[in-house]
């Protein structure tokens, strides 16, 4: 959707154009700049138009095609929401962690037009957010987890990913695990991706009431150390379900996303991004496969999937999403993490997930600038 966008803003504008040999540290092909593809997408106005004719710093061939690049960094971040009034002293601790919602994204979840088990590839610009989380080992670094990025600093994870776990660090930005460029090829055009972000932890927080077995507070933050750039396509934070409105939505046999590079019905784990939709089961329903015993070893966590669709081993600390409202904006928002399932995967047996929905207070109160 947005290579029509930029024919229009770019190549109706700026053919007749001298490309300038501007020097800017930042000089990069179009569709690579974060920044330049939400400014294409959310503003298509004369402002744009300019904004991209005087971003242009010159060409680059790729495929034989001549394609334009800009400065990245003439485009103002979309991302940026204003910094809200300091809180009263003496404010009550729910309200203080309301407060750090600024720290969230105002645009994110952006729709492009162990295992995903039945699942298909996803498109190269299709979850912006997805990040692989690396574990030391004796074999040497070893991906085994999933997360999503929710800012500049934090990931979203299960905590059974983090406790007692010797992580090696977060890969973002990442498609295909056994090329360092990843392309996507259609009928009229070949895109490309190279940038990756491989990224240490500063910090791991899971939640402080995580229990392993049975499951319950399956979740958990990593900070990284440093920030992550956002201003690249492959590159974008997932929309959490903050507003009352999105808390309260009901996921009752609504169906869900799910997207990982674990074990597929092959018995092996995708070198590439797949992805799943999966069914939300019923509270009732998911009690009948996994509450026999215990009615409470399913609070705050949710079902999904059926026979030949599930997440699976290595998709653990991915996300669940749905398209949502958010801020007005068609947007997919995390509603689930990916927590545990049933041994043999794809099964009848659905997977568990945690539920954002639950999380959100835990998540604003554990994040800081």
């Amino acid at each position: 959707m947005f290579k029509k966008i930029f024919l229009c803003l770019l190549v109706l504008h700026t053919c007749n154009l001298v490309y300038s040999k501007r020097n800017c540290n930042d000089c990069q092909i179009y569709y690579t700049c974060k920044a330049a593809v939400d400014h294409a997408r959310l503003k298509q106005n004369d402002e744009t138009k300019k904004l991209f004719e005087k971003a242009v710093c010159g060409t680059a061939i790729e495929d034989g095609d001549s394609v334009v690049k800009v400065c990245c960094s003439d485009f103002p971040s979309l991302n940026d929401r204003p910094k809200p009034t300091p809180p009263a002293k003496n404010i009550e601790n729910r309200w203080a962690g309301m407060n750090k919602e600024n720290l969230l994204p105002d645009r994110c979840g952006s729709i492009l037009g162990n295992r995903i088990f039945g699942g298909r590839k996803a498109k190269l610009y299709e979850f912006p957010w997805m990040v692989l989380i690396s574990y030391k080992t004796r074999e040497g670094p070893q991906f085994q987890c999933g997360g999503t990025i929710i800012n500049s600093k934090y990931i979203l994870t299960a905590a059974h990913c983090v406790v007692d776990k010797k992580i090696e660090g977060v890969r973002i930005g990442e498609y295909d695990i056994n090329t360092d460029r990843d392309c996507e090829y259609e009928p009229d055009k070949v895109i490309c991706e190279d940038h990756i972000q491989d990224m240490y932890v500063k910090e791991k927080i899971p939640h402080e009431n995580y229990q392993r077995s049975p499951t319950s507070n399956d979740i958990a933050l990593l900070r990284v150390d440093g920030e992550i750039l956002l201003n690249y396509t492959n590159v974008e934070p997932i929309c959490l379900p903050v507003s009352s409105s999105l808390r309260r939505k009901g996921l009752d046999n609504k169906n869900g996303t799910v997207a990982g590079w674990g074990y597929t019905e092959t018995g092996r784990e995708s070198a590439i991004l797949l992805r799943v939709e999966v069914p939300v089961k019923t509270d009732a329903e998911c009690k009948g496969y996994y509450n026999r015993n215990n009615r409470d070893s399913v609070k705050k966590q949710f079902c999904a999937g059926e026979l030949k669709k599930d997440s699976c081993n290595g998709d653990s600390g991915g996300p669940l999403m749905m398209k949502a409202n958010y801020n007005d904006v068609n947007s997919y928002v995390q509603y689930g993490i990916v927590s545990h399932g049933p041994m043999q995967c794809g099964s009848s047996f659905p997977g568990v997930y945690t539920d954002v929905r639950e999380y959100v207070d835990w998540i604003l109160n554990n994040i800081k600038e």
